[in-house]
């Protein structure tokens, strides 16, 4: 769905099967599992792998996100929705919270989406729990408004770019 770019600090690519164990590393913690919900119970290797092996099956696509020198810290994730609505959502390891680079992944991921004439005109949203109020923040830093309805998954907001 996306080419591989760059932002300031960052290296965004489709997850590979190879990056798995890395994923899983990062994700199988509750302070990360508990906020996405396909992670809920945890996200072991054997889920990150499935994750990774189905994207071009599910139109749920999902981006590493390293540091120059080659660290997985997060993932985006990019979903096609048959209403022609684009969805956004991310996770980053406990080590890398707070530091600026979700914000970072987040908006270098909304300018790919704006620059490419297929996907731009296509509206974008996000969607987290109600008291993820780190996530809430970075919706709204980045131009996301909350709409007031429940996103697509239980227990979840939506947030709607522009």
């Amino acid at each position: 769905m996306l080419k591989p770019f760059t932002t300031e600090r960052l290296a965004i690519r489709q997850l590979q099967i190879e990056d798995a164990p890395e994923l899983a590393g990062i994700s199988d913690v509750p302070a990360v599992s508990q906020w996405v919900a396909f992670m809920e119970g945890g996200f072991p290797l054997e889920k990150a792998q499935a994750l990774i092996a189905g994207q071009n099956d599910t139109g749920e696509y999902f981006f590493a996100v390293r540091l120059p020198e080659g660290m997985l810290i997060g993932a985006m994730g990019v979903i096609d929705h048959p209403d022609g609505s684009i969805e956004v959502g991310y996770w980053f390891g406990v080590d890398h919270q707070g530091k600026g680079y979700a914000s970072e992944a987040l908006l270098g991921t909304l300018a790919q989406i704006a620059a490419d004439p297929l996907l731009a005109p296509r509206p974008v949203f996000a969607e987290c729990r109600p008291d993820n109020t780190a996530s809430i923040r970075l919706l709204t830093k980045t131009g996301f408004h909350a709409t007031g309805r429940p996103g697509p998954r239980p227990n979840r907001i939506e947030f709607r770019l522009g």
